[in-house]
């Protein structure tokens, strides 16, 4: 009997990464004539500009580098425009400022060449100016910056194979338009009142929906007492407006009477705790939605930035409210899963940390949920290149199956520093409740501490070797 049946002679197995760990094989002298047959006529555009760097596979007609600089070619002038000799009418006098939203190709890199097939594949990083797409001076224009850099001339055209948006870096002029970190983990650390060598640990209610109040208050209790200081809402909790404040009331007053306090009072009266209701919703309800939640009693927020319309309603968010915000990956991996196609998950982390996210997951090492592991260490240095990642960046928390068996390990390869641990199943589903639960999770993490000869009174400082892939 065959083996492969209806499709499964086509189906592949999955492949090493198309452009993480691969190296440059284009001669220096033939990227820098590609680079300059490519700006040939844009050399008066150079304003401010965001820099697009993309990993493009495509049908290439002739020598290495051809089916790049073909690429290339299409997205800067479908992108933007063509030199005005090129296209325009000849008895009419170029326009004042034309050139100015002109984009450029600021670097081309050759990553694969197949010349029996007709492929290539490689690096293009293109230079998209503020003038072309920038239209508001009071915020950052998101959708016309993804209309520019991430739209059809960069994806769309039917020679490419592959087309993915890997990294964007912004001007000064352009970043200091974003709210950035409301809420650092410094700040976190400070409001919960944590001691140097303390863990942050998380967790996340169980089951996940279906809960009376009460029995989600009790939930959020049971893991406060134990020795947690955050819990949110799971994404798939959906309330109505109504809801919510029942709730998330329910939960605030239940903490409240066992001598926690959420409040913002510079004296707290209790121990500290975060609790974050989920709020995803539509658009046009989820400001309703956050005010609700903070009216009955919430002192943090979580929300799915991509079902919610965007990450500039969690700008919005970050900027009117003063609770940190928990920015759920719900919807994320169907924009960044494929490893040829979309978007690199780097890019949303550190738009999320600059669009005020206080709270991101970066799932545990060996996980069961993407970024896989060998996307988390140019995820970690783009955030570290933002200054996102650390005390002053967002909290990152390190959840998808993380329990006592794996958090020593996902402590020494992602860090301590700047993270929360966070845990569901491991914790509720524990033999001898919700308290054991947490108790085996702080344990592990202190023996391994331990056992990485680390001082007491530093661990804290611990921050694994982010370096090297996991």
């Amino acid at each position: 009997m065959a083996s492969a049946q209806g499709s499964g002679p086509d189906l592949t197995a999955p492949r090493p990464h198309p452009y993480i760990g691969r190296k440059e094989i284009a001669d220096p002298a033939a990227r820098q004539a590609t680079l300059a047959s490519l700006n040939a006529g844009r050399e008066n555009s150079r304003g401010d500009a965001v820099l697009a760097t993309y990993y493009f596979q495509t049908a290439t007609p002739g020598p290495a580098l051809a089916g790049l600089a073909a690429a290339t070619k299409m997205a800067l002038e479908h992108g933007t425009l063509k030199p005005w000799h090129a296209e325009a009418d000849k008895s009419i006098r170029k326009p004042p400022g034309y050139d100015d939203n002109m984009s450029w190709a600021e670097d081309i890199q050759l990553l694969g060449y197949d010349s029996g097939r007709g492929l290539e594949a490689g690096l293009v990083t293109i230079a998209w100016p503020l003038a072309f797409f920038d239209r508001r001076n009071d915020a950052v224009p998101l959708a016309q910056l993804f209309e520019a850099v991430a739209s059809e001339p960069v994806s769309a055209f039917a020679p490419l194979q592959a087309a993915r948006l890997v990294d964007l870096r912004f001007p000064k002029s352009l970043r200091a338009r974003f709210p950035g970190q409301r809420w650092p983990h410094r700040r976190v650390r400070e409001y919960l009142g944590l001691k140097p060598a303390e863990p942050l640990i998380g967790t996340i209610v169980k089951p996940k929906t279906g809960l009376t109040p009460k029995l989600f208050a009790r939930a959020v209790v049971e893991a406060a007492r134990a020795g947690v200081r955050f819990t949110k809402a799971d994404e798939i909790m959906h309330l109505r407006l109504s809801d919510g404040p029942r709730y998330v009331g329910a939960v605030t007053e239940a903490l409240a009477e066992a001598g926690f306090d959420l409040g913002k009072s510079g004296k707290p009266n209790g121990r500290r705790f975060l609790f974050a209701p989920h709020i995803t919703t539509d658009p046009d309800m989820i400001h309703d939605c956050a005010s609700a939640a903070i009216r009955a009693g919430a002192n943090a927020l979580m929300l799915s930035p991509y079902y919610a319309g965007g990450h500039s309603v969690l700008a919005k968010l970050a900027q009117e409210f003063d609770v940190p915000i928990y920015a759920h990956t719900a919807g994320m991996n169907m924009l960044t899963g494929s490893a040829a196609w979309g978007i690199d998950p780097a890019v949303f982390y550190v738009l999320s940390g600059l669009c005020g996210a206080a709270f991101m997951q970066l799932p545990t090492v060996n996980g069961y949920i993407r970024p896989f592991d060998e996307e988390k260490p140019a995820i970690l240095e783009a955030l570290r290149r933002e200054g996102l990642e650390g005390d002053d960046g967002m909290t990152l928390a390190i959840a998808g199956g993380l329990g006592p068996d794996n958090i020593a390990e996902n402590a020494r390869v992602l860090g301590s520093r700047g993270r929360m641990f966070l845990a569901g199943t491991s914790v509720y589903a524990h033999p001898d409740g919700p308290a054991a639960g947490v108790r085996a999770l702080v344990g592990a993490y202190e023996q391994g501490c331990a056992a990485r000869h680390v001082p007491r009174q530093a661990r804290d400082d611990v921050r694994g070797d982010t370096h090297k892939s996991p």
